[in-house]
């Protein structure tokens, strides 16, 4: 009687992903068969859609081997086939069925070299990262896509590839419009890469400051203190972030933020909006702008326009010094 022997422990999964998989994923997978890689393209995405996961789980062990920087055939039929990948995903809308492989072969990137070499050129697991990282956070607005994604895409902030951390900010901005709670738990981490001159994560802050005010408020003064070097669209995102922070009544937080304010008051630009925020720390903290009522006097012979938000402030310090404000 022969025997037969079954494929051991180490090899099992392996085989059945390959015998899973689509025959020509698993020829140009298998084989890496650079020469049959764009056939890829000839099938209709339905004809693919099964196999995607599997095809993504490979292309991990292929990318993971240890000679994969040094092997340009490796690195070509990767590249074809996360491009064929990405493409079936979007034409048939299962982003959420392969989220989990996608997201897996994304964080596998984390664990190589993603910095630029001297010719700005992309390490070639940058390039896997840069490839899938639009596929999965362009569903910003699917909550269990986000759910696997945003613990992964946080820790691209910290990596040395510029282009890779300006592209996960834009995406992560989008999805804090939508799901900003995902967003809450890595408040720490958003605000060290934004202090760190990932100022275009500022307009994160507003959307998790209701959910996770505290480390935000522990770096107000260093986020101020970037102010005179955002662009104005920035720079509106970190005054609307102190609007959001003055509304919940922390006394703490408008005594940091009264000083900034009242200086930058003088900037036309702004002006209009930062009155706003000083209106509504007048209503719950009037003491705190007693002693700067002679500056925003002056501040208002410069712009009468403003002369009527500033009343409503003269009014609220009234109300606790009336001495001062005759003068």
């Amino acid at each position: 009687m022969t025997e037969t022997y079954g494929p051991g422990p180490a090899e099992s999964p392996l085989i059945i992903r390959l015998l899973i998989m689509h025959q020509l994923f698993r020829l140009v997978l298998g084989q890496k068969d650079l020469s049959r890689a764009g056939d890829l393209f000839s099938l209709d995405d339905s004809e693919i859609e099964d196999s995607l996961t599997e095809a993504l789980e490979q292309i991990k062990i292929i990318s993971s081997s240890s000679d994969y920087q040094t092997n340009n055939n490796d690195q070509a039929v990767v590249e074809i086939c996360i491009t064929r990948i990405t493409t079936a995903i979007r034409e048939t809308e299962s982003i959420e069925k392969h989220a989990k492989a996608l997201v897996g072969l994304w964080d596998s990137c984390l664990e190589h070299n993603l910095r630029p070499s001297g010719k700005d050129e992309d390490t070639p697991h940058a390039k896997i990262a840069s490839d899938i990282m639009s596929c999965i956070l362009q569903n910003y607005n699917r909550p269990p896509v986000m759910a696997l994604a945003i613990p992964i895409a946080v820790k691209f902030l910290h990596r040395s590839n510029k282009e890779l951390c300006r592209n996960m900010s834009n995406y992560l901005s989008l999805a804090a419009i939508t799901k900003a709670d995902l967003l809450a738990d890595h408040t720490d981490v958003i605000v060290k890469s934004i202090l760190q001159g990932n100022t275009m994560l500022l307009r994160v802050l507003p959307a998790v400051y209701e959910k996770q005010p505290q480390p935000i408020n522990r770096h107000l003064t260093e986020l101020l203190a970037l102010m005179s070097q955002l662009e104005q669209p920035e720079q509106y995102h970190l005054l609307r972030l102190l609007h959001v922070a003055v509304k919940r009544k922390q006394p703490e937080v408008a005594q940091k933020c009264i000083p900034f304010l009242i200086g930058h008051l003088k900037d036309s630009t702004h002006n209009d909006v930062i009155l706003n925020i000083l209106t509504e720390i007048a209503g719950y903290e009037p003491v705190a702008l007693n002693s700067f009522l002679p500056m925003l006097k002056e501040i208002g012979e410069r712009f009468p326009y403003l002369i009527g938000q500033m009343a409503r402030i003269y009014g609220a310090v009234g109300h606790v010094d009336e001495e001062k404000t005759k003068h």
